[in-house]
């Protein structure tokens, strides 16, 4: 299960709303004959706001007290950022003069500034009934409805924006902003390219025309939109950033990380540029990278919650699962009500196994948004994982009803369903994950599973196939990829396809150096196929593992291999020998047997092993001298010792292969099959056996 990423937030640009400011104070000279109002204006006039404010509180006091001195006294507090200060002195000037169209103008910029977009939209209504003919109350009007989310409204002042003022330039510029900002990019970028035509020079407008095709998905014409303003703004950061971005999405990453560090050769204190490039170094996995740029966008700004989490995904990506949890703690000193790193806390617990620890933090989000789907299905696993499947089972349903389009979810419903050993169900839903997304590696990896739990080899060995052709080029190596190859070759070894088996195994150890258990599949393979070469990989592999249990089996394959003075040395990188005594002294016996050591001192090795031990170590030293009889004795007799030793049942099939007795070999290869009926050496065994039974039988009918 993933880390959720923040979604949607990298930057392109930071469309600021452009409406009309307080109009110039000097307008309202001709309407006041008061020398401390005409002084008044000249200070604003001259940009001195706090002298301008001081000299239309003292013409008030001293008794010019009307609309347009109040909306002037506005217009200074607003400059000054003294915004709730200025929405008071606007109020007055529409309180004395409801009818003044300027006042509730500069009222509703206010108010918009403030985020109070309900308030706003009333003052623009009302002063775009006193002057329709002023286009900048329109897009007050309809930026209001945008960010309240009442697009229908919108919608219709955008319409009446653009019929009012077509001939405007800026009029359009403002329309396709708000079209952009009401998530429609390609009315947006229409409108964009009407303004095009009629002024092709327009920086702004093939600014805004790559952001729009950005947002449509049509990331080629956003890269040309970019790239011709950059030939009026060679130097402009922004467009830098915004063309890197483009890039990315487009799949070009090489030129995506230039144009970014052409953006921070010119700023390098420029977070978003830092983030995209870290954003797009994640996106390829070069996760190393992306978590430094991210790291220095912080440095820049430390109060960023979507920076802290996705260096926190970056760090979860890498498996590094502990480092992770304190950057999502980090967004969430910035915004304690981040969902989002709420539930990745809980995501990062689960990789780390703790799947109890994990429940509250998945319900902290759910607290924050009741229908987050990525933590409803994360909590029904992480229930699933501690004893109740199917509690877990019916959060995951929730989570697909608010979004049936999530194949991680019908994975994991998938994954619950066979908890449940409802295998049809598990069936069903891994297909719907496959319908949503034909290329989920991870989803063709789980059929293959489901259908070789089911019987369906081929279909199995089908599916895993189709998995590695989807696996993602940058996860190559992975242990998901590797993952893969083993499932995919024990189903070959199944389907008796041996040297193909083999082979896929090989692959996957080279995909996954460091991983004992990949190592030890492949020298159990390579044990039951001795004709099979071992790679040279295999040797170098071998040289780093550490894991007692995978070195002592590339002893025993040295020793299949005569190899003996090799499986010796293999013993003595041991920790703790005498935790795996009875292998230990199968593999120095066989060797010195080899060696030509006397007799009774390999026999001293049998010392202190148990009956059954014993046998089997008897067996395989009659065995390496080629004694085949008194091999099937010792095996046999191990058997009866020990009726679950499944090395012992496998041997003794083995060896009455080499002796010629095809129908106790069945008998045999069948226990073994009985004790361990996963292990793919068995079926082999089996296999074999009927093969030399049938021709045995063959021969006597003629």
């Amino acid at each position: 299960m993933a880390g959720t990423p923040e979604k949607g937030y990298l930057p392109i640009m930071s469309w600021q709303c452009r409406l009309t400011p307080s109009e110039d104070a000097g307008a309202t000279r001709k309407l006041s004959h008061s020398a401390l109002v005409e002084q008044a204006n000249a200070a604003y006039d001259a940009g001195d706001f706090s002298r301008a404010l001081e000299l239309f509180d003292e013409a008030i006091s001293s008794g010019v007290d009307n609309e347009v001195v109040h909306n002037n006294r506005g217009a200074a507090l607003d400059a000054m950022g003294m915004c709730e200060d200025a929405t008071e002195s606007y109020r007055a000037s529409t309180d004395r003069a409801p009818k003044y169209e300027l006042a509730w103008h500069n009222l509703g910029n206010c108010l918009f500034s403030r985020a109070l977009y309900e308030d706003a939209a009333e003052a623009y209504r009302r002063a775009s009934a006193l002057n329709p003919a002023r286009v900048q109350n329109i897009a007050g009007l309809a930026n209001s409805y945008s960010k309240l989310g009442r697009t229908r409204r919108a919608k219709a002042a955008v319409r009446r924006l653009l019929s009012k003022g077509s001939g405007d330039p800026s009029t359009r510029l403002t329309a396709a902003e708000i079209l952009l900002d009401l998530g429609m990019s390609r009315e947006a970028a229409d409108v964009c390219e009407e303004h095009l035509r009629l002024r092709g020079d327009s920086l702004d407008a093939l600014t805004m025309l790559g952001t729009a095709r950005h947002e449509s998905g049509d990331f080629a014409h956003a890269v040309r939109a970019f790239e011709k303003a950059l030939t009026m703004s060679p130097n402009s950061k922004e467009l830098l950033n915004n063309l890197g971005y483009s890039l990315f999405c487009a799949g070009f990453l090489g030129p995506a990380l230039a144009s970014f560090d052409k953006a921070l050769a010119i700023d390098p204190g420029y977070k978003h540029a830092w983030y995209n490039k870290g954003y797009s170094l994640h996106g390829a996995e070069r996760l190393n990278e992306a978590v430094d740029c991210y790291k220095r966008a912080l440095e820049l700004d430390a109060q960023d919650r979507v920076l802290w989490n996705n260096l926190g995904n970056a760090l979860y990506n890498l498996g590094r699962f502990g480092e992770s949890i304190p950057r999502f703690v980090e967004a969430l000193r910035v915004d304690p009500d981040y969902e989002i790193a709420w539930n990745n806390i809980g995501n990062a617990l689960e990789k780390m196994g703790m799947w109890s620890e994990a429940v509250p933090f998945h319900e902290r989000s759910l607290e924050i948004r009741p229908d987050f789907d990525y933590a409803l299905y994360a909590k029904g696993m992480c229930l699933s994982m501690t004893g109740r499947p199917e509690e877990g089972y019916d959060l995951i349903l929730e989570s697909l009803a608010l979004n049936p389009d999530y194949d991680e979810a019908w994975k994991a419903k998938s994954r619950v369903a066979r908890q449940l050993g409802r295998w049809d169900e598990a069936l069903n839903a891994i297909e719907e994950a496959l319908a949503v997304n034909p290329a989920f590696a991870d989803g063709w990896a789980d059929r293959g599973d489901i259908l070789s739990t089911m019987g369906d080899l081929l279909g199995a060995e089908a599916s895993y196939r189709t998995a590695l052709v989807h696996f993602p080029p940058m996860r190559n190596g992975s242990q998901g990829e590797s993952a893969m190859l083993r499932r995919k070759a024990e189903v070959l070894l199944r389907l008796g396809r041996f040297d193909e088996s083999v082979n896929m195994l090989g692959d996957a150890v080279a995909t996954r150096r460091h991983d004992p258990s990949m190592a030890s599949d492949y020298i159990r393979v390579l044990r039951m196929f001795s004709k099979a070469a071992m790679p040279d990989i295999l040797h170098t592999i071998m040289d780093e593992v550490e894991d007692p249990s995978t070195l002592l089996d590339y002893s025993e394959l040295l020793l299949d291999r005569g190899m003996h003075d090799d499986a010796l040395r293999i013993l003595e990188r041991l920790s703790s020998p005498e935790e795996h005594r009875e292998r230990v002294a199968n593999i120095e016996a066989r060797a010195y047997a080899s060696a030509g050591i006397p007799e009774d001192e390999v026999s001293a090795l049998l010392v202190g092993l148990s009956s059954g031990g014993a046998s089997r170590l008897r067996g395989e030293l009659a065995e390496a001298k080629g004694d085949l009889t008194a091999a099937e004795a010792e095996y046999s007799k191990s058997l009866e010792f020990e009726p679950s030793d499944y090395s012992a049942a496998e041997s003794l099939a083995r060896v009455r292969l080499r002796l010629g007795m095809p129908k106790e070999a069945l008998e045999a290869a069948r226990t073994a099959l009985g004790i361990d009926p996963t292990e793919p050496g068995a079926v082999a065994l089996l296999k074999e056996a009927h093969e030399a039974d049938a021709k045995g039988k063959g021969k006597g009918s003629r």
